[in-house]
């Protein structure tokens, strides 16, 4: 599930008694936020001449731990098997929720986990492939830290990016076709992110992807992309998470590889948010897009 699963519900549980009384002027500060720990392979792999960048995969924030190995074992099988160096990292866990944990904590925690990765291995650069929530924390470390001297190809599957709504991740909630979408709630009524933050640690993590944010606008202010970094983002038109479906996901912007997963695969069996990264067709087109 998203990052912002747990606001959007909360949103709309609450709109009526915030905006009747919005408090005093100064909301209570947000819960603080823990980093997580990790979960971090042996580094058992090095480059080759054929592959020189070790691949980097973070899964996204969907399911717990456990289940990790279940929903990664296409990808991981397809790029192993193409003979990359491929090393699956999960940080920000939180009660076994992956990037449950505080964001730029956890771009940290992605620029220790490369620079091991380097060390070990002599490369000079890694690639860099991400789902969801990981895709965050992947432009965080190379846009905010300044991480892309580090990164040769980021490849993001259904990442949220500019334009997202919100609006898909009421479903679970039972609301659909909301007159007012939780990022139009947020953007006017901006001191609910505070007071919501202040609630609960779930709470304060959802509220850091709000566009309001400090830590949104540090991501997503100006250009995304790095320079020296190649980009490619898949998309799938049946996203229920990333809304506006492909909208939230696509970066537009100069050099990016932007793809919808119906366009690539009109006769492959259908995809979400989350089962884009078990799809053999999905896997494929990762190959594809590291060695181009």
């Amino acid at each position: 599930m998203s990052l912002a699963a747990v606001l959007v519900g909360a949103i709309f549980a609450s709109t009526a008694t915030a905006t009747a009384d919005p408090g005093p002027a100064t909301t209570p500060a947000a819960a603080a936020l823990p980093a997580g720990t990790t979960i971090e392979p042996p580094i058992d792999c090095g480059p080759t001449a054929a592959h020189p960048n070790p691949v980097i995969v973070l899964p996204g924030g969907d399911g717990n731990t456990t289940d990790t190995d279940a929903q990664w074992a296409t990808m991981l099988g397809a790029l192993r098997g193409a003979g990359n160096c491929t090393l699956l990292f999960q940080g920000g866990i939180v009660n076994g929720k992956r990037w449950a944990g505080d964001i730029p904590a956890e771009a940290h925690q992605l620029a220790e986990f490369v620079a091991k990765v380097r060390q070990a291995t002599g490369a000079e650069q890694v690639d860099i492939v991400a789902h969801s929530a990981g895709t965050v924390v992947t432009n965080d470390y190379l846009k905010v830290l300044g991480g892309a001297p580090a990164v040769h190809h980021a490849v993001f599957i259904t990442p949220e990016s500019r334009g997202c709504d919100g609006a898909g991740l009421l479903a679970p909630f039972g609301i659909k076709n909301p007159p007012i979408t939780p990022v139009q709630l947020l953007t006017a009524l901006p001191f609910l992110a505070s007071v919501l933050g202040s609630l609960s640690p779930d709470m304060a993590v959802a509220t850091e992807m709000a566009p309001t944010s400090d830590v949104y606008q540090a991501i997503f202010d100006g250009n995304v992309t790095q320079p020296g970094v190649r980009y490619s983002v898949i998309a799938t038109r049946n996203d229920q998470l990333a809304t506006p479906a492909v909208t939230c996901s696509l970066i537009d912007e100069p050099g990016v590889t932007n793809a919808v997963y119906e366009d690539l695969f009109p006769g492959a069996d259908p995809v979400d948010h989350s089962l884009i990264r078990s799809s053999t067709q999905t896997a494929g087109w990762v190959l594809d897009q590291l060695q181009s």
